[in-house]
């Protein structure tokens, strides 16, 4: 309902007015995410930091997110948000610098489903995605990661969208509405993956031992 331009400075009021609450009404409508905000570890790659670090605990090398959507049936991440700053000098630097951060966080959490599920089929641990949202200016852009082969791992641009600053652009949500509506498909879908990898896992399916995570990887 903005009457006029929104015209902060700043890293952080931006990514608060302008973002986090639409991110927490598609957590909330939909029953599927819970959040985690701003100056965040991602909880579940912590045994993948540990041992690329030799199990030494170097607080420098932790990255810490902006924001941390969960799976609220699964208590896993799902969505990683990461804000590089809006009519800042430093926001080309800065993007640059969550990009890294954003691959890195989205593989760390790849590699912890992995460990989670391997006596999983790796078939079905090829379906498992986890997402990263990078957020420059007043545009988000999604970003898809998922295992491809067993030497060969997937990064995909699935959708961007701009927040329009004003009431006057409101047709640009018509991007911001498909960009959800996607989220809300895969999600649907990952409740089937983490299901069917959960019975695997237990051997309520049966999963030949050469086609086990374990095993491919």
């Amino acid at each position: 309902m903005r009457t006029h331009t929104y015209n902060q400075n700043d890293e952080r009021t931006a990514y608060c007015e302008l973002f986090i609450p639409i991110f927490k009404a598609f957590g909330n409508t939909t029953k599927k995410l819970n959040y985690v905000w701003c100056e965040k570890k991602a909880k579940d790659s912590d045994y993948v930091w540990l041992v690329s670090n030799n199990f030494a605990k170097d607080k420098g090398s932790l990255k810490l997110l902006d924001g941390i959507g969960r799976l609220v049936d699964k208590e896993l991440n799902y969505l990683l948000i990461e804000s590089s700053g809006f009519n800042n000098s430093n926001v080309l630097s800065h993007s640059l610098n969550d990009t890294l951060k954003n691959m890195k966080s989205g593989s760390d959490n790849l590699k912890s489903f992995v460990s989670n599920y391997k006596k999983a089929s790796f078939s079905t641990m090829k379906k498992a995605r986890v997402y990263t949202c990078h957020i420059i200016q007043n545009k988000m852009t999604l970003v898809r990661y998922k295992i491809k082969s067993a030497s060969q791992w997937q990064v995909v641009e699935c959708r961007s969208a701009s927040i329009p600053l004003s009431f006057s652009g409101i047709i640009h949500y018509t991007k911001v509405f498909e960009l959800f509506a996607f989220l809300m498909s895969d999600m649907a879908e990952q409740d089937r993956v983490f299901h069917q990898l959960e019975m695997e896992s237990l051997g309520l399916v049966q999963v030949p031992q050469d086609k086990t995570v374990a095993h491919v990887l």
